[in-house]
């Protein structure tokens, strides 16, 4: 099982969900994936952490209550390392974006920021001196993360200031994807909303190894479908879902390798 412990500034280190129920929330995603979910507790601010094989896959916690007060909905937030947190949130409003939270201790020896780009899609900034292990790319673990916002192209820009990131193209299908590289590496895409009116928001792709499958458990346990399936060659087929308290993500079924 790929479990990445290191993390250099740039690259995605922790997803986490808030929801409206996160009791519900945490057996819908345990009968979806198989995950181990631990009671919440105060420690974790409310959070209840989420594992495979013993190794953190992901936490779900409760709704900001001014959110929650407000009628937001569940959401999933992706974090991405940076080496100077107040740096990189000072780039964040000089960039076009938001501080939507200011830079504080989490824990011991671990600093949190949540922002917002120009475009308003909501992501966390993360300073550890040392990461702690991530599962990534199996069966029920994150195997991608991608911006997807109207007018994603004006936002490059405000990425690569705050999290010092490159920004590439690649072929895909007919037309070309937006990718976010720290050094050799793909660490996260962008592309524009697969339907009309869709908010700008960080994308979290759990990998399944069947598809079609996974859709119908989904739904049998009370997810909803907000896209049909689609593909792209090198990739694989994935489907944009949400679950029944709100929480959009997608499930991504890798291309097989030939053999």
């Amino acid at each position: 099982m790929p479990v990445i412990d290191a993390f250099p500034p740039g690259t995605p280190v922790w997803v986490d969900l808030q929801s409206s129920d996160p009791a519900g929330a945490a057996a819908f995603y345990r009968d979806l994936f198989g995950w181990e979910v631990a009671p919440a507790t105060d420690e974790m601010g409310g959070y209840a952490v989420a594992t495979l094989s013993g190794t953190p896959v992901t936490a779900i916690g409760p709704l900001p209550p001014m959110v929650a007060d407000a009628g937001g909905r569940s959401t999933w937030t992706t974090y991405f390392v940076v080496d100077d947190i107040e740096r990189a949130a000072s780039a964040a409003t000089d960039h076009g974006g938001q501080v939507l939270v200011p830079p504080g201790e989490l824990a011991r020896g671990v600093f949190l920021a949540i922002v917002a780009d120009p475009t308003g899609a909501v992501f966390g900034l993360w300073q550890q001196e040392k990461g702690s292990p991530w599962l990534r790319n199996e069966p029920g673990a994150v195997d991608w993360l991608e911006l997807v916002a109207d007018g994603y192209e004006n936002s490059l820009g405000f990425y690569e200031n705050v999290l010092t990131v490159g920004v590439s193209q690649t072929a895909m299908n007919e037309g070309v994807y937006t990718l976010f590289d720290v050094g050799d590496a793909n660490v996260a895409g962008a592309s524009s909303p697969w339907a009309p009116d869709t908010p700008s928001h960080w994308l979290v792709y759990f990998q399944v190894a069947d598809l079609d499958a996974a859709i119908a458990r989904l739904v049998g346990l009370g997810g909803a479908t907000l896209s049909l399936p689609l593909a792209a060659t090198g990739v694989g087929r994935w489907a944009v879902v949400v679950d029944p308290f709100g929480g959009a993500f997608a499930l991504l079924e890798p291309e097989r390798e030939a053999a």
